[in-house]
């Protein structure tokens, strides 16, 4: 009967919160073991200052929709260190498991939901963004959430759940674009589905939510207006990088990434393949089953969508661009092993794959506690105990702010370098050392990031020079006051305009 919802069992709930509590030691590993990179700088720098600097700032950027920023906002008014920062993305990531467990065990039973909560709680490409300080867990987290509410409103159409799932898919899209881009086509899949179910009531709320479902969108357009200029100013926006090439080559380290990669960039390797392999076989199960299918169009049209978004307006591509339509090949990949295990005859085989899964994965995740994540740290603070007098160059924008904020700290971009040491970027021409460098004075070159300048390279060569390999292979030039005063002056200066 409609509203009457079948209770987890008492084992369900024991194993459930077991893979819950294996999942966030995981994501708590190692958490303070690497400093920020990038991205994650950017987001602690937009969220200094006051309010007017936050908002203006964001939208200049423009790359994120706000409300992980604001998150992060709030926790920054304690002054953390960096790792409690991460905490709310640990949060979101179990969060995210507890989410998809829920959906499974009332679409498909619990046996599917443990397996794929806990190839989920142990996937390395899951792991890592869950301890990273970016808006990916936590929409991540939202897109779960906003199917599991979904379903549960088919269960029981009432005006309090329609709200929640009205209310979580508004937060998704104000967390991350790509996560607004697949939750109506997974949630569309699920109704459509249920639209089909033999479930009298599953079908009639379904079907009445498709017809009304262009007054949903209408009304989930309205709150999103304030944001609606900032998305349509980055679409006009001419792409900062050439489109993806569509290669084998990039397909199997998308496929990689999925699987058994401790790193974006991997290649697809047989261990890897054997996982794609395992998933493949949960698509064909999953549309043989019925409730299971929203998962194939999850994935599989998700990944063609971002893929179209990829090729008409690039953005510098990465792999985790894909995580919110990735997110469900873990699942699909634990429908056999689920099969497997609803059969006493053929438990064994499903433990023993299950074991060989894990271990793999954690083999992975070795690798990426290891050196998956960079360290700035350790050249910010030998710079850090220089003399304030002597100046810091970096060779491309990459390099100085992520050398500025572990010399200059946090406020660096709202402070514009006043009152605190200055980095500057090179941007590749010498001639920026002359017109800024004191002469006498000792000063420093980091080589960096991206994009590299053989130029500058091959000018800096001939002096000192420290690596920092940490530090995403950057080192660092000791630029001597009395070669830098010959060096400069052999500089070849632009012509007068």
């Amino acid at each position: 009967m409609q509203g009457e919802e079948v209770r987890a069992s008492a084992p369900f709930r024991r194993y459930l919160l077991l893979i819950l509590l294996v999942a966030c030691v995981l994501r708590c590993w190692r958490l303070n073991a690497s400093s920020y990179w990038l991205d994650e700088i950017l987001q602690v720098y937009f969220v200094q200052g006051t309010w007017k600097f936050f908002w203006t700032t964001l939208r200049l950027d423009a790359v994120h929709p706000p409300l992980d920023y604001l998150v992060t906002r709030l926790v920054n008014f304690s002054h953390p260190a960096d790792w409690v920062r991460k905490l709310p993305a640990i949060l979101w990531g179990t969060v995210t498991i507890g989410a998809l467990a829920a959906l499974l065990r009332r679409r498909i039973g619990e046996e599917a939901a443990l397996a794929g909560a806990l190839l989920l709680a142990l996937a390395p490409f899951h792991v890592r963004y869950s301890q990273e300080l970016r808006p990916y867990s936590l929409g991540l987290c939202l897109l779960s959430l906003s199917l599991l509410l979904l379903d549960r409103y088919l269960d029981w159409p009432t005006w309090p759940r329609l709200l929640a799932f009205y209310l979580c898919s508004l937060a998704t899209a104000y967390t991350l674009y790509l996560a607004a881009v697949v939750l109506p086509l997974a949630a569309a899949a699920l109704l459509v589905e249920d639209a089909l179910s033999n479930d009298s009531g599953r079908r009639t709320a379904a079907r009445r939510f498709l017809v009304w479902s262009p007054v949903f969108l209408l009304a989930s357009l309205a709150p999103y207006l304030p944001w609606i200029p900032v998305v349509m100013e980055a679409a006009h926006r001419a792409p900062p990088a050439a489109s993806p090439p569509m290669n084998l080559a990039r397909f199997g380290q998308l496929l990689a990434f999925f699987s058994f990669a401790s790193e974006e960039g991997q290649p697809l390797r047989p261990a890897g393949l054997a996982y794609i392999l395992l998933a493949a076989t949960g698509v064909v199960l999953a549309c043989r089953r019925k409730s299971a299918r929203f998962l194939v169009f999850w994935l599989l049209i998700g990944c063609a969508s971002t893929e179209t978004l990829e090729q008409l307006h690039p953005h510098f591509y990465t792999t985790r661009h894909f995580l919110t339509a990735g997110l469900a090949l873990p699942i699909l990949a634990a429908l056999p092993l689920a099969l497997l295990f609803a059969q006493m005859k053929t438990r064994a085989i499903a433990t023993f794959a299950l074991t060989i899964v894990g271990v793999l994965d954690l083999g992975a995740l070795r690798n990426y506690y290891r050196d998956g994540r960079p360290d700035w740290r350790t050249i910010g603070s030998y710079l850090s105990a220089r003399p304030r007098t002597e100046r810091i160059f970096a060779e491309n924008q990459y390099t100085a702010l992520c050398v500025a904020y572990y010399t200059a700290g946090p406020e660096y971009l709202y402070r514009q370098g006043r009152l605190l040491p200055d980095v500057a970027s090179l941007d590749g021409e010498a001639i920026r050392v002359a017109r800024s460098w004191t002469p006498g004075t000792t000063a420093w070159l980091v080589l960096g990031g991206s994009p590299q300048h053989e130029q500058l390279r091959a000018w800096s060569s001939s002096f000192p020079t420290l690596p920092f390999p940490r530090a995403q292979g950057a080192s660092l030039r000791r630029l001597d006051p009395e070669l830098l005063q010959k060096m400069t002056a052999s500089v070849p200066r632009p012509p007068k305009s």
